[in-house]
């Protein structure tokens, strides 16, 4: 019987598959998962839409230049008091009040601007206090806020009194627009400061991991301990931060030259010692990754390290991150971070995609660097199918809600897709070349950044007008779906292809995309790919070959964020079919939602497609013994994502059988 033949054929190949795809099935998952953490937890603790504050009116005055905040944590009342110094330069004159934002639910005690007591109002998220004089532009001021209460939770929590195994358990998570829940600043990442000292005191059993390095742990003598923490990099608010629980310890080292070394610490609750521990070499693994395609780690005269927090994913608060877990590829998301939303911040948070969009083409980076081009293939492959779902333009038009502002489908996967895309426009060394000039720009770098600026890096570089790539994925919304056909005529020993694409965007801005494209044509024995430029709706290219294609096959290895559908093909002029019967690789592979497995007849037949399991059981019946006239077509399989008997995420066999032929079969990934 036909399945007692397909079923030892199984057994023999899954011998051989199975580790490796497995394998790389489960590193699938784990991205789809960390992917997610972001906006699930949001909906989690929110429930509702969340608002997003624009930025506040009043405060082009001034630039502020340091931070000193002094904080005592009270766990059992779940409440913090303390002090904030600023330092500022005043830009205007004169300038005579400040404005800084602060939640309603902390409590001003008093304002000072040098010794002096001022006079202050509050408005809604707003304090604003009077100066002691008039400054000129170029002044410098300081001032120092007294307040206290109980922080609030906007956003993804901002600062959180939590609990960790019955102890006492004290973390922040400010972006957006959290950091004026529990502390007076100018919150906006345009403006960052020069550094920032934290100072915060609490219970004694406590440990409190913060920026930059660990100055001192001064016991207090009354039950609490006061951690000291120095940062002297220039720092965004959103990206400040404490965590304070009974935490173990553990660190090594990053040796970025023979002679220099920085210190890499975990801070992680007991229960995840283990875990926090065998992730170091990964962590420290990936600061060579990323130090050698970026420039050296940026933070490299402090630290680089974790902190464990009570939310699902990861934070990149700056040289230490908050993660919920200790996984390898949310690890690697929040440490690229460190270059791209750190280092470089967003100007305005509109361009969000060049912190997101950036950090999660990174960890398809890291794994290629790592394990190879299939695994950045694999997550490249589900970020775009991902970024399909996707509405809107890359560049967020409406920030108002924390929902749109890190929508995972546009900021994440289409963020990472431009730059896969852009990838494949300016070759591998160019684009490299343009990521770490882009990092290396001094009026960049500790700064902060537009698209514009972005792209400004890439056309310095490569010397190409990128105005039109940029226009149409980063401003313009959709994607392409490509239509194609084509037919050939005999031309000596081969063959002239006469190939026809047409494209649409549903979006209908832009009504067509302008890009390259690789067209691979395959007879079941050889295959050549050719590059067209398709710069309009119809398009008809004419390729001279040595043989006679069975196969036709738009963007074999998944360069670009398009749909492709095959149309009805003409043979030929003269009618003439193809002379073999083939099973063609199915495309996109790997794939999520559907996919397309192609076939040539040499004359009209019965034909039987089937899907089939790592362990032969049949998943599938595309045609069950259906005939087909001679020539090449395509069947789309699409498993059922959303039943009961949905299929799991894994390696596949398709087999297509004719009577009186040895049936033909091909292996295949599905992604959910």
């Amino acid at each position: 019987m036909r399945g007692e033949g397909a079923m030892r054929f199984f057994k023999i190949v899954c011998c051989s598959l199975l580790f490796c795809f497995s394998w790389g099935v489960a590193q699938h998952s784990e991205v789809f998962r960390e992917n997610k953490f972001r906006l699930q937890e949001l909906q989690r603790r929110t429930g509702t839409a969340t608002s997003v504050a624009a930025i506040t009116a009043g405060q082009e005055g001034f630039d502020v230049t340091y931070y000193n905040l002094d904080l005592q944590l009270s766990t059992p009342s779940r409440t913090l008091t303390g002090s904030v110094t600023i330092v500022a330069r005043s830009l205007a004159a004169p300038l005579s009040s400040i404005t800084l934002d602060l939640a309603q639910t902390m409590t001003v005690y008093s304002v000072k601007v040098g010794s002096v007591n001022v006079n202050f109002t509050r408005g809604a998220g707003t304090l604003i206090f009077l100066l002691d004089r008039s400054y000129q532009s170029g002044e410098i001021i300081t001032a120092t806020v007294n307040y206290g209460g109980a922080p609030g939770g906007t956003g993804f929590g901002s600062f959180a009194f939590d609990s960790a195994n019955g102890t006492p358990w004290v973390w922040t998570l400010s972006e957006p627009y959290g950091a004026r829940d529990w502390w007076p600043c100018k919150d906006h990442p345009g403006d960052k400061a020069d550094s920032v000292d934290i100072r915060v005191t609490c219970d004694a059993t406590l440990t409190v991991g913060s920026q930059g390095t660990l100055i001192d742990v001064i016991d207090n003598g009354n039950g609490t301990k006061t951690h000291v923490w120095r940062h002297r990099y220039p720092i965004a608010t959103y990206l400040v931060s404490l965590a304070a629980a009974n935490y173990s310890e553990v660190s090594g080292w990053f040796r970025y030259s023979p002679t220099d070394s920085m210190p890499v610490v975990n801070y992680a609750l007991p229960a995840q010692l283990q875990s926090a521990t065998s992730t170091l070499p990964l962590t420290i693994n990936m600061l060579h990754i990323f130090s050698d395609l970026y420039g050296l780690y940026p933070f490299v005269k402090e630290k680089y390290g974790h902190a464990q927090f009570g939310w699902g994913g990861g934070m990149e608060h700056q040289t230490l991150t908050s993660l919920g877990g200790f996984s390898e590829n949310l690890i690697a998301h929040e440490l690229a971070h460190q270059w791209f939303g750190d280092m470089i911040t967003m100007r305005t948070w509109p361009d969000i995609w060049l912190n997101e969009g950036f950090a999660t083409y990174s960890v398809a980076l890291y794994r290629e660097r790592k394990y190879g081009l299939y695994a950045y293939r694999q997550v490249m492959g589900y970020e775009m199918t991902n970024a399909k779902r996707a509405t809107g333009t890359l560049y967020v038009q409406d920030t108002s809600l924390v929902q749109t502002l890190f929508d995972s489908r546009l900021v994440y996967s289409k963020g990472a897709s431009v730059l896969h895309m852009l990838r494949r426009v300016l070759g591998d060394s160019t684009f490299f070349q343009s990521l770490r000039q882009y990092a290396a720009d001094p009026a960049l770098r500790y700064r902060d950044a537009s698209t514009s600026d972005f792209r400004a890096a890439c056309e310095t570089v490569s010397g190409k007008d990128l105005g039109p790539f940029f226009a149409q994925w980063v401003y313009g919304r959709g994607f392409p779906s490509v239509d194609y056909d084509w037919s050939t005529m005999p031309d000596g020993p081969g063959a002239l292809v006469e190939l026809r694409l047409r494209q649409i965007n549903n979006a209908s801005e832009p009504p067509f995309f302008t890009m390259p494209l690789d067209i691979r044509f395959a007879d079941g024995n050889r295959d050549t790919t050719v590059e067209v430029i398709v710069h309009a709706a119809a398009h008809t290219f004419t390729v001279r070959l040595p043989f006679t294609p069975l196969n036709v096959v738009i963007d074999p290895d998944g360069w670009a964020l398009m749909d492709v559908r095959q149309a009805p093909v003409n043979i030929g002029q003269e009618g003439t079919a193809p002379d073999l019967f083939a099973l063609g690789q199915n495309y996109p592979n790997p794939f999520n939602g559907s996919t397309l497995i192609p076939f040539s007849l040499a004359e009209p037949s019965t034909v039987t497609l089937e899907i089939f399991s790592l362990l032969g059981m049949r998943v599938g019946l595309l045609q069950p013994n259906d005939r087909f006239p001679a020539g090449h077509h395509v069947l789309r399989f699409s498993p059922a994502d959303d039943s009961r008997d949905a299929l799991p995420s894994g390696v596949y066999f398709y087999r297509l059988a004719l009577p009186n032929r040895s049936p033909q079969i091909k292996t295949m990934i599905y992604l959910r």
